[in-house]
């Protein structure tokens, strides 16, 4: 059973990596030395000495830490004040401890930094039962000291510990702690926090619904997370690697569940015509899912089809689809437009399974050629 949520802080409650870029690129600037925004990227999330170091190293920089130290901590606040530091579905701090879930910062930053960080997004120190910084091991992320540490002084089993992670280093650390893991996007791309190990995959945290106790707590992450004998893992918003294939039938009636979620959001104040989409990556098994967002151009408007494709892409950079799955209220479910099944001919096969689906439960399922014979190919890439 849960009994404790071991929260990481920047890039987790707090967005705050591209403030702490930002003080990193002026320290290095004022030294005449040229490491820009990507330098610091690889080195995200194991603390302050290895955000330093990590770029002054690759650049043949000789860094003298304590001053990049000083510097940082007098501009840092700064820097931060000037943004909306704090990110979404932070409230799940208070919920978690109003349902008697233990909740603790394990930040690898200065504690210093954390405080600052708490202040900035509204919340208070006794928000938290425990807080652990990048000062209270001697080995900080990716080994997984600090959430052990977490744990032992928390009186806890690290299996009943979840740690809540945005960063590689993060990840494996919680892994290392042997800890579940629930992972945020934003710093790492889906794809990689699955590789790191991540347990569940979520775009922020306020994909984490309404719970009132432990064990509903438990029961919302198993959900997202539990793996049937086939190895699915669930997330919000795509499903992470499958260990191996499951069938078509089990991935469908998942992906209209997906579709289903995204047609409620919809965004469609002219036709009132809402449609959800979902479609499984080829290459990753994870599903991604968009509803249909209407203009009042209505060139404008951006189909649930091509939403799901856009979704995928920024995940993954390439995109061939798998299984295709449309969710409406029409009887029969009305299928892609002409401009969709164009966009879709780029990233799918002629065999490519294209599921129809209604709200009333009806579905039909088709072949991509079936629906689109001859699609435009650009010359190039013609046969």
């Amino acid at each position: 059973m849960i009994k404790a949520i071991l929260f990481d802080m920047d890039g987790v409650l707090v967005d705050s990596e591209e403030v702490s870029i930002r003080v990193g690129e002026e320290y290095f600037k004022s030294k005449g030395v040229n490491i820009t925004h990507d330098d610091f990227l690889p080195h995200l999330g194991g603390g302050e000495r290895k955000f330093f170091e990590g770029p002054s190293k690759a650049k043949g920089y000789s860094l003298n830490y304590e001053d990049a130290s000083q510097f940082f901590k007098e501009h840092y606040e700064e820097y931060l004040s000037k943004t909306h530091a704090a990110l979404p579905g932070i409230d799940i701090v208070k919920r978690a401890r109003k349902a008697g879930i233990i909740t603790a910062v394990c930040s690898s930053a200065p504690r210093w930094k954390v405080f600052v960080n708490i202040a900035a997004i509204g919340l208070e120190e006794s928000d938290f039962d425990m807080i652990f910084s990048g000062e209270s091991v001697k080995r900080n992320k990716p080994f997984g000291d600090i959430y052990l540490n977490a744990a032992i002084n928390l009186g806890l089993d690290p299996k009943e510990c979840i740690v809540v992670e945005d960063s590689l280093f993060g990840v494996k650390a919680g892994k290392n702690a042997n800890m579940r893991v629930l992972a945020v996007t934003g710093t790492e791309s889906a794809t990689s926090l699955a590789a790191a190990g991540a347990d569940v995959i979520v775009t922020d945290l306020s994909a984490i619904t309404e719970f009132t106790n432990p064990t509903e707590f438990e029961a919302i992450f198993e959900d997202y997370s539990k793996s049937n004998s086939d190895g699915i893992l669930y997330g919000t918003s795509f499903i992470t690697p499958f260990k191996r294939r499951a069938s078509d039938e089990e991935i469908i009636e998942r992906m209209i569940k997906e579709a289903s979620m995204a047609r409620d959001n919809a965004y469609a104040p002219y036709s009132k015509f809402k449609v959800g989409a979902a479609l499984l990556s080829a290459a990753t098994n994870r599903i991604y899912r968009g509803c249909n967002v209407e203009n009042s151009s209505y060139g404008a408007t951006i189909c649930a089809e091509r939403n799901a494709v856009i979704h995928a892409i920024a995940e993954e950079g390439s995109l061939g689809i798998d299984i295709l799955v449309v969710y409406s209220d029409d009887d029969p479910p009305a299928p892609p437009c002409a401009v969709c099944l164009q966009v879709l001919a780029e990233f799918s096969r002629p065999d490519t399974k294209v599921v129809l689906a209604s709200v009333d439960g009806f579905r039909k399922t088709y072949l991509f050629k079936e629906l689109l014979p001859n699609p435009f190919i650009f010359p190039t890439l013609r046969n």
